[in-house]
């Protein structure tokens, strides 16, 4: 199997925060769309640009996906409970709120990575992880060495560098 590098020099960024309209509508409790046909729906998603609640991609008829394409509005936040990340179409990425009450770009790579070390550690590997090290199919070793080399660059979020100070055995 070929392993695959993965290295990004920058946080990746949404670059369609400033079309989230702080005055739309109050979300629906349902699909209007999936309503309007007899059909069902898996979740819901609101459109941050106009309010439009419609169905995920779970769904059978992808509503939000649909809104998307046709209005070219960029960002559907989930409405189920207990969750609080939002969808960027355009570019690809995975929102969250800040404690400030600010959308920001997670680092899903990253979110993964930690878990699979901590894992890793507990289990008795230690750090640094070895070349091509994986932990059930995980790119361990890509991980830890992309994260090292962003810290070299100055382009570590602070906040993920805590994370990789805390564990066990982690030196820069």
């Amino acid at each position: 199997m070929a392993q695959i590098l993965y290295r990004r020099l920058v946080q990746p960024s949404c670059d369609h925060l400033d079309q989230i309209n702080p005055d739309r509508p109050a979300p629906h409790d349902v699909c209007d769309a999936c309503v309007a046909i007899g059909s069902r729906w898996v979740h819901l998603r609101q459109c941050l640009t106009c309010g439009e609640t419609n169905c995920c991609d779970s769904s059978p008829n992808r509503h939000a996906t649909k809104h998307h394409h046709a209005s070219g509005h960029p960002i559907m936040q989930t409405l189920e409970r207990g969750e609080d990340w939002a969808w960027c179409f355009v570019d690809r990425l995975t929102l969250d709120v800040g404690d400030d009450g600010d959308w920001r770009t997670i680092d899903p790579f990253f979110d993964a990575g930690i878990e699979f070390a901590r894992e890793a550690i507990a289990a008795g590997q230690a750090v640094p992880f070895p070349a091509g090290a994986t932990e059930r199919g995980f790119p361990l070793g890509v991980w830890e060495s992309t994260y090292r080399g962003r810290h070299r660059a100055g382009t570590l979020d602070p906040d993920q560098a805590a994370e990789l100070e805390a564990l066990p055995g982690w030196h820069w």
